[in-house]
């Protein structure tokens, strides 16, 4: 009888067999288990391991079923083989190659396991049961591969069940509350940012309807080179086929959501769209096309109009309605013959709804901008109410743990994606001081600094906030410190050099 770690929460696939667990990498369990009956008749558990935390997941369900004396591990797809998708396999293989601590953290790592699962337990496992990787093999091949192996007999121990985890973290991160930026060349690595953002500071609060939420106050999403004619869905390919349904970052869910902002007639049964309001808003004698009447208008009489404004709230109808727009009001700006575009949302559902409305405002704005004859700009969507529910809690926790907190950042400068676009830094030692010329990313010169301590020069930088790159920030931090002891000990300064003593 095979026992299990929370099934209602962790899925896991049960076959007629008893002592091999089959785990897939970031292939999708049901697919595998359901067209397999060789996977039904041999194993005894079939689950999929997506991130390193999963990983106490599986040594859970190893001391409450000891008859299982071998784990497969297979992951042969694309998402298999990314960055993503191996951090939960290479973990799982560490503890059995390196081992763990009494504490519980993995050898050659500083992941640390649940507190609750004891170490020695983890040992005994390690001891008892083989782990065996045959991702190299298609999954005809590991098909007969597990048909080749031979039942084991007795358990190793009695089912042991640990306590449950209990996180030791603080919910709630401290943080300013009140205003935040994310930026992205695409929706979807803006997006990325945003749900961190709201996972790590996010209040939880109560809603009204009657669950939980985490909530940002004034979150604003820059992004920069969305194409929406080709959607970039690059990031989102390393997710879950689930979780790209759910957050609709599908080029077909995306596609089909156009309409929502570029057709001007709702579909049958449904009171209004966004596009509705925005090119059919109710006036008392006529229905107003505030794209076409407004802000193409607009923007004709003048490219440099500040009056190019829309909006979906209609206060007559919307001030007692249960479910007046979350996209509020939509402006255009031209500057340097670039088209932005800046939404203002009420209430955002970053998880279920931001994606397929960020996609829906960028092909709004594509259409405006081939109309007027402008390059297409920013799109520029400020969340008044950013929040995540709580059902979604555990997807975004998943997300964002692989994405971001377990995530070893390269060492190597890339300037495609880590270029400061206000400029940078060229710093000196000579005559005594610490020279530092600030200039634009056309090699412009802008301003200058000198002191004789880094401290002097960090400090008016900080004051006048001319950088734009935490990590730039950071970086230069370092180079002024390393100016100050190469100007001290009288050695050679070179930016972006190693100092030689």
């Amino acid at each position: 009888m095979v026992s299990l770690y929370q099934p209602e929460k962790y899925k896991v696939y049960l076959g007629s067999g008893k002592s091999i667990g089959f785990c897939t990498i970031w292939n999708e369990a049901e697919a595998v288990f359901g067209k397999s009956k060789i996977l039904q008749e041999k194993t005894a558990i079939l689950g999929t391991l997506y991130s390193r935390s999963g990983v106490n997941i599986v040594l859970r369900n190893l001391a409450l079923n000891p008859q299982i004396r071998k784990i497969v591990l297979w992951g042969n797809g694309g998402l298999s083989n990314t960055q993503f998708g191996l951090m939960g396999k290479s973990l799982i293989e560490k503890i059995w190659n390196e081992g763990i601590d009494s504490d519980g953290i993995v050898g050659g790592t500083k992941f640390k396991l649940e507190k609750e699962i004891d170490a020695e337990i983890v040992k005994k496992i390690i001891g008892n049961v083989e782990l065996i990787d045959i991702s190299h093999l298609l999954f005809e091949e590991a098909e007969k591969y597990i048909e080749k192996i031979e039942a084991v007999g007795e358990p190793y121990m009695e089912p042991i069940k640990f306590p449950e985890a209990v996180l030791e973290k603080v919910e709630t991160f401290p943080s300013e509350e009140v205003g935040w930026l994310a930026r992205g060349k695409t929706i979807i690595e803006a997006w990325t940012r945003v749900v961190e953002r709201i996972m790590r500071y996010g209040l939880i609060k109560g809603t009204q309807y009657g669950y939980q939420q985490r909530e940002l106050i004034g979150v604003t999403w820059v992004i920069s080179d969305e194409n929406p004619d080709k959607p970039d869905l690059l990031l989102a390919l390393e997710w879950p086929e689930e979780l790209q349904k759910v957050t609709g970052a599908t080029e077909k869910d995306i596609k089909e959501y156009y309409s929502v902002f570029l057709s001007p007639e709702p579909p049958t049964g449904i009171s209004y769209t966004y596009g509705n309001r925005l090119m059919r808003y109710p006036l008392n004698d006529r229905k107003l096309d505030q794209i076409e009447e407004v802000i193409i208008k607009q923007l004709k009489d003048s490219p440099d109009s500040r009056r190019a404004v829309a909006t979906t709230l209609v206060p007559e109808v919307d001030a007692f309605s249960k479910e007046p727009p979350c996209i509020t009001q939509l402006q255009a700006l031209q500057s340097r013959g670039k088209l932005h575009f800046l939404a203002t949302v009420r209430s955002h559902d970053i998880f279920k709804a931001a994606i397929p409305n960020a996609f829906g405002l960028r092909i709004l704005q594509k259409r405006v901008c081939e109309k007027l004859g402008f390059e297409l700009g920013y799109l520029q969507i400020t969340s008044q109410s950013a929040h995540i529910y709580e059902q979604d809690w555990n997807n975004a926790y998943q997300l964002v743990k692989c994405a971001f907190w377990e995530r070893t950042p390269s060492l190597v400068f890339d300037l495609d994606t880590q270029r400061d676009i206000r400029g940078y830094l060229i710093i000196k030692v000579k005559d005594g001081k610490i020279f530092a010329d600030f200039q634009g990313p056309q090699g412009e010169d802008l301003m200058n600094f000198e002191g004789e301590t880094a401290k002097e020069i960090m400090k008016k930088i900080a004051q006048l906030e001319i950088l734009s790159r935490t990590d730039h920030l950071l970086d230069i931090g370092a180079e002024l410190q390393k100016a100050e002891i190469a100007l001290k000990q009288r050695l050679d300064y070179n930016q972006d050099k190693s100092l030689i003593f």
